[in-house]
């Protein structure tokens, strides 16, 4: 089961890297342009918090299975968990900021940046897990 669940949280990461490209490129393009909300916008914001959240959940049950919290490793212990937790915690302030915005270039920049920043802090936090940082 943790192979499983190991093999899934490695692969969902792809799906989050793809979802958060497009919807970087896509919010950005629009506040660049000048265009309008529209309920793409709307679907692929949404979209976003949820990838994360499932990765958060598959990585959180792998966790607890694995017995992570006993230290052995504390970047694989705590660091990961916690940095992936602020980045989705980031995610949905962002969303929640962009539903609230009343118009269309204001929601585009709320979205790119705080996206943005939700994905960097994940990204940085990945790159500790795999020692390349």
């Amino acid at each position: 089961m943790q192979n499983i669940l190991s093999q899934t949280h490695s692969g969902w990461r792809y799906i989050v890297i793809i979802v958060t490209v497009v919807v970087l490129a896509k919010y950005l393009f629009s506040w660049v342009t000048g265009r309008e909300w529209a309920k793409l916008d709307q679907t692929l914001g949404m979209a976003l918090p949820i990838t994360y959240d499932i990765q958060l959940l598959i990585g959180l049950v792998l966790w607890l299975m694995q017995g992570r919290w006993s230290g052995a490793d504390p970047t694989a212990s705590w660091e990961h968990p916690v940095t992936m937790i602020i980045a989705i915690a980031v995610a949905h302030i962002t969303w929640t900021r962009v539903k609230k915005a009343e118009s269309s270039a204001d929601k585009f920049r709320i979205g790119t940046i705080g996206f943005a920043v939700s994905g960097l802090i994940m990204a940085l936090g990945v790159m500790r897990i795999t020692r390349v940082v």
